[in-house]
């Protein structure tokens, strides 16, 4: 088999964030981490299979204070906006939690986010990390979800030609994947994993997580908020 493709990751942190929406898809995603303990892990298990992606990883933020989440730890970022300004990444990951209706993202994490978003491969969103990419115009036009306490007024609060799936742990369109409320970001980023480093290494990441992972139309939560 072929040496792994490396795609540059980059997951955006904020004050008031949460950190599942970020942690959750990135424990699957760093079991094909070039330089994470996770990643080492995963390949040092007898007959794992190889992945046909890996991932280099920055933790990114204004600058490098550590973030306050909506709970937990505080995070630390690896590089800062300023520090990769001249960067493409492959991918993005933006996060929900707190400060994240239209107007309410620092400006220097709209520009980066704006800045980056039309030539990565990947936009990915968890939770109301779909409500920032709405409130910059980086979905009008398309499909996506969000957290589901939350669906009515971002629904009112961004742009009409955004079609919000209610029923759905996570949305596709183009390079666009948006994941609904906090933990739909595992389900999706297991998704995810399979669609670029295979189905079979995307298995034994699952496995080795203990994760059940649903599909996208699996979604109990639209009903239990009243959204269908």
């Amino acid at each position: 088999m072929s040496e792994a493709r490396v795609l540059s990751l980059g997951v955006i942190l904020y004050n008031g964030m949460n950190i599942v929406d970020y942690q959750g898809p990135m424990e699957l995603l760093e079991t094909a981490g070039t330089t994470s303990g996770m990643g080492a892990f995963t390949s040092s298990l007898p007959g794992i299979p190889k992945p046909k992606v890996k991932f280099e990883t920055e933790y990114l933020a204004e600058t490098h204070d550590p973030i306050t989440p909506m709970a937990g730890a505080r995070a630390l970022p690896t590089k800062s906006f300023s520090e990769v300004a001249s960067k493409q990444f492959d991918i993005i990951l933006i996060p929900g939690g707190d400060n994240t209706r239209p107007g309410e993202p620092s400006k220097a994490l709209a520009e980066f986010i704006q800045g980056q978003a039309p030539g990565a491969q990947y936009v990915l969103s968890v939770c109301t990390g779909s409500w920032i990419l709405a409130g910059l115009g980086l979905l009008d036009g398309k499909r996506a979800t969000t957290n589901k306490s939350y669906f009515n007024e971002i629904k009112k609060t961004t742009n009409p030609s955004i079609e919000w799936v209610p029923k759905a742990r996570w949305v596709v369109d183009g390079k666009f994947w948006t994941g609904s409320g906090v933990t739909a970001g595992q389900d999706m980023g297991y998704e995810f994993l399979k669609t670029i480093a295979g189905s079979e290494f995307a298995t034994v990441a699952k496995n080795v997580m203990e994760l059940r992972a649903t599909s996208a139309d699996d979604d109990e939560f639209a009903e239990v908020f009243h959204l269908t």
